[in-house]
């Protein structure tokens, strides 16, 4: 696939779709920016593998992305924290669109925005202090079902502290939850090189190719 065409089926499905937002919880707002990148060999999406000393999601990958600053909106957002933690350039990324807002379980409202960016650094900069590495995956190797795998968790293995009610109450994701045993689908994608994609990541990414792909 085309990196062209990639943005191309990017942007029609994003346009004129209107995001589920979650607006009656009081949880800290957050975004992230889910960066599609023109490389040589086809698109490829940018993700972060998270440091052992940020306050949440130690050693996790995410996509670049974090808490809301007074005044700011989800774009906003992303961009200041995307130029924060990998020195993606906020000129350079076009907004596609918004996905649905999540809930995480350290109890943020997480808005996801698509970006797309042409023209992307050969070389990131990680923000030492959140960021360990910044590693790219082909959108070829995230849309291959065989790296693809679901499995059923029960609320039990959500962390301490977690808001479990709300999240599998939450209008977003009650159609992952069974109605009848309570379990919710987690997504784990195969992202190369021992890197597995989960949780809150997974999910967005999940969203973005079910929407956009398939």
């Amino acid at each position: 696939m085309t990196s062209d065409r990639a943005f191309e089926q990017i942007r029609s499905a994003l346009t004129g779709r209107s995001p589920r937002p979650v607006d009656d919880l009081d949880f800290a707002r957050a975004a992230v920016l889910i960066p599609v990148l023109v490389r040589p060999d086809g698109p490829a999406i940018l993700f972060t593998e998270r440091t052992h000393t940020v306050h949440d999601h130690k050693g996790q990958i995410s996509f670049p992305g974090g808490r809301a600053e007074a005044g700011e909106d989800a774009k906003a957002t992303a961009l200041r924290e995307s130029f924060e933690e990998v020195g993606l350039a906020p000129e350079s990324v076009e907004i596609a669109g918004t996905l649905d807002d999540q809930l995480a379980v350290s109890r943020y409202i997480v808005t996801p925005m698509v970006g797309i960016v042409r023209n992307p650094p050969a070389v990131w900069t990680p923000q030492a202090s959140e960021v360990a590495v910044p590693f790219e995956v082909p959108l070829t190797r995230l849309l291959d079902p065989a790296h693809l795998r679901r499995e059923l968790w029960d609320a039990s293995m959500m962390p301490p502290g977690a808001p479990v009610k709300e999240i599998l109450e939450s209008r977003v994701t009650l159609e992952e939850v069974d109605p009848v045993t309570g379990q919710y689908a987690v997504y784990f994608f195969d992202g190369g090189n021992g890197r597995v994609i989960w949780g809150l990541t997974a999910r967005i990414l999940k969203q973005l190719l079910d929407v956009a792909f398939r």
